[in-house]
């Protein structure tokens, strides 16, 4: 599935949709919660409204 496809889908149990890579204890209880369960996928860089791919900017801060 493709990257426009797969940002029209609702988020839920396996599926977590993110504009910024969230830090801290956020991103690592998604994580364990995937782990948990029966896994998922993280995408960064997805704007809410509009649903739409926006990137992310990853930096040496």
């Amino acid at each position: 599935m493709k990257i426009k496809e797969i940002i029209k889908q609702p988020e839920g149990r396996r599926l977590e949709l993110k504009e910024h890579l969230p830090f801290g204890s956020n991103l690592a209880k998604t994580v364990i919660a995937f782990s948990n369960d029966a896994g998922g996928e993280i995408y960064l860089g997805v704007k809410d409204e509009p649903r739409e791919y926006v990137g992310e900017n990853v930096g040496e801060n």
